[in-house]
């Protein structure tokens, strides 16, 4: 009945597999009859295409199942994971009694990486990888819930599969030896998959490159150019880029696909309403129109027609839809996808400062850049941290090493040349005999504590600091050697190399429980925190602390607390991550902030010493994290005397608006006539009992169990059996 261009696609399943069923499809407008592998037993796919070809003369598709990492089968259908805490993850091998994450078609220790975040089921639930060792991978739950068997699992850094499962490999035989001519593949990534399945068979095939991951948007040309037809994918497409880019995505790749010529056929949700009612709702028509309109020329109809009530009535209605749209106009634009998908991620979430999130990473492989025999650079602990966080967004929009005037700029205006407030040099230095290339060279970064390749650097210039105590003086108010900041300054050397810088794409040294900024935003929005508080410390959780993270979550009306453990380098007498991180996985899995939601992402960076423009540094890279406000206590990044009481308050004032609301704390104490701990009763001074992770210490060195005023019982076992086990629990 149709007479448009306009291929449509159905799905066979099990309420469409019958004669007059797929008769009356055929007879309304249905193109292809596709035969999804993902639900396909192999043994019943001859039975399959045998009826389908005594039913219709339609083209049959043959689905592949590809590279997606999916979950086991489960002993009662499912199992239930609860949030913060911890989970094997196996290679699935058998029916699963739900202890377990079982997933196939991976084998976990060699895929997955210490710092991935998993989600199941379309974000349902989320895990992150905090540990593997040989056959042992260890995640903790962020996000509980309920986990189905043979459930899609998306991992954030979308590492390159196998094309095909072995079910893909049977299949294809099967296809060559029935002579289908239809081939749609699941998660192409590479061209190479698209010629490989051409070479396989001895006559013409039709391929359809189905567009579903991120790599496969990396790609993009060269599967365009080698595919017969592109087939965009949003439910799984929505798995590993932003819900709200999902629309833009799809103009961006049917524009992109039209200009070489190919079709594009669009699927998911096109008329889920149908799946149990007569009519589709307003929204799936105008979506169907809209992505119509603009150049898409096919619809692939999946749930509705395979497992829907009414899949005659759904080829009908998107028969009709097609006959509607006769008039197409295509507004196109370029679009640079890597920027757009990393730029902001939600319209919820606080923007990234400037207004974009950096995403500096160099996906090459690390033995063939060696062999370049480019110039090295060799980064203490501290700097190569700085190029982790440079290149993962944290320092957003600065996007490498500053020069002298970017240097200045910051000390002298708490501004970058472009006008952006921020408030510390991020510096590349080093002394001059060390130096050995020029500038413009490229220039490798390896890091001194893993002598491992890390980065690369575009030399930008080549400068020398004339007077470095004047340049403390203007950072830290001090020249003064005494002060921690000052000191590993000056240390440093007098020269700054400036310039981009490239991380390669591999995980921290301080791995478990790092969340990236892009990993921090995506979670915020499948958790729906929008309004969210971030929390800098270098401490374990003791009860002043506790008292300003709930009262702030109070005062701003919440939806939830992001607290960032500080994991890098750290002064002698301060607290192992360990602890801090135990401290509060205690806490949070006791229920202690419900309602409020709490998010823990370790921050692998260090303590600069510099007091107020620390303050205002930190609160901008919670910011950059998706934090809409951030809670600066009263003596926030100082150390000793060297910064009045005031000072953060004073700056902030200073600096003005900044995107990030910092919410400023008097010192919480415990109030001996009050009963509990508080910042602002009118009792005598002698009845308030300073809080402090330095009484914690004291405590602790002197073999006395913290008092509970000042430490949950919780925290302080765990302090203490670390102890009795000899376990390092302060920096030496």
């Amino acid at each position: 009945m149709k007479n448009s261009g306009i291929t449509i696609i159905a799905t066979i399943g099990p309420t469409s597999l019958k004669e007059n069923i797929i008769e009356e499809m055929d007879r309304w407008g249905t193109d292809i009859f596709r035969i999804n592998l993902s639900h396909t037993a192999i043994e019943d796919l001859d039975e399959v295409i045998n009826k389908l070809r005594s039913w219709t003369k339609k083209p049959i598709c043959l689905d592949t199942e590809g590279a997606q990492i999916r979950t086991g089968k489960y002993l009662n259908g499912q199992i239930v994971l609860q949030a913060n805490t911890l989970i094997e993850i196996v290679k699935y091998n058998e029916i699963e009694s739900g202890t377990r994450l079982s997933i196939y078609p991976i084998i976990p220790e060699e895929i997955l990486r210490v710092g991935d975040v998993l989600r199941i089921d379309f974000h349902s639930v989320i895990v992150q990888v905090i540990k593997v060792e040989d056959k042992s991978v260890l995640g903790r739950v962020i996000e509980g819930g309920i986990v189905g068997s043979n459930k899609g699992i998306s991992i954030d850094r979308m590492p390159y599969l196998p094309a095909f499962t072995d079910k893909d490999y049977a299949a294809l035989l099967k296809g060559k030896e029935l002579g289908i001519t239809h081939y749609a593949l699941s998660f192409t990534y590479k061209k190479e998959d698209i010629i490989w399945v051409r070479e396989q068979f001895d006559y013409p095939v039709f391929i359809i490159s189905k567009i579903e991951s991120y790599n496969a948007l990396s790609n993009l040309k060269d599967i365009v150019r080698a595919t017969d037809a592109i087939l965009i994918d949003r439910g799984d497409l929505s798995k590993e880029i932003p819900l709200q880019k999902v629309g833009v995505m799809q103009k961006y790749i049917v524009n992109f696909a039209n200009k070489f010529e190919k079709p594009v056929y669009v699927a998911t949700n096109l008329l889920d309403s149908m799946i149990s009612g007569l009519q589709p709702n307003r929204a799936e028509i105008n979506d169907i129109t809209s992505t119509l309109f603009n150049g898409a020329q096919g619809l692939v109809l999946a749930a509705e027609t395979a497992i829907g009530n009414h899949p005659v009535e759904v080829v009908r209605m998107a028969a009709g839809i097609i006959e509607e749209t006769t008039n197409y106009l295509n507004h196109y634009t370029e679009l640079n996808i890597h920027k757009y998908i990393d730029k902001v991620y939600e319209n919820s979430l606080i923007l990234p400062h400037g207004g974009e999130l950096v995403q500096n990473y160099w996906d090459e492989d690390a033995k063939e850049i060696e062999s370049k025999n480019l110039p090295k650079i060799y980064l203490d602990e501290q700097t190569a941290l700085d190029l982790e966080q440079l290149a993962s967004g944290t320092y957003s929009p600065i996007t490498g090493f500053m020069d002298l005037r970017e240097m200045d700029s910051v000390l002298d205006a708490c501004r970058l040349i472009d006008g952006n407030v921020w408030t510390l040099p991020i510096l590349l230095q080093m002394n001059k005999e060390d130096i050995g290339f020029k500038i413009n060279e490229k220039v490798l970064l390896f890091s001194k504590q893993e002598d491992k390749l890390i980065g690369m650097l575009e030399v930008k210039n080549i400068e020398r600091i004339s007077d470095l105590n004047s340049v403390a003086k203007r950072w830290f108010n001090s020249s003064d050697d005494e002060h921690p900041g000052v000191r590993y300054f000056k240390s440093r050397g007098d020269y700054i190399i400036s310039g981009d810088v490239f991380r390669l794409r591999r995980e921290s040294v301080y791995t478990p429980y790092v969340l990236t900024p892009k990993q921090i935003r995506s979670i915020l929005r499948d958790l729906n925190m929008a309004t969210v508080v971030g929390f800098h410390t270098r401490n374990v959780l003791h009860r002043g602390h506790e008292f300003i993270q709930k009262k702030a979550l109070e005062m701003v009306n919440a939806d939830g607390l992001l607290i960032s453990p500080v994991i890098g380098p750290k002064k002698k007498g301060d607290f192992v991550s360990k602890a801090i991180i135990g401290s509060y996985e205690k806490i949070i899995s006791k229920g202690l902030y419900d309602p409020f939601k709490v998010l823990l992402g370790a921050f692998s960076t260090y303590s600069r010493y510099s007091g107020p423009r620390e303050a205002v540094f930190t609160a901008l890279c919670r910011k950059n994290f998706g934090c809409s406000h951030f809670i600066i206590g009263r003596d926030h990044t100082g150390v000793g005397d060297y910064y009045s009481a005031n000072a953060s308050k004073e700056i902030f004032n200073k600096i003005g608006e900044i995107g990030i609301k910092p919410i400023f704390f008097e010192t919480a104490y415990y109030c001996n006539t009050c009963g509990y701990v508080t910042n602002g009763c009118q009792h005598l001074d002698k009845d308030k009992i300073k809080l402090s992770a330095t009484e914690i210490r004291n405590c602790l060195i002197s073999n006395k169990r913290p008092p509970e005023y000042l430490l949950r019982e919780e925290i302080s076992d765990l302090l203490v059996n670390m102890m009795e086990e000899n376990e390092q629990i302060f920096i030496s």
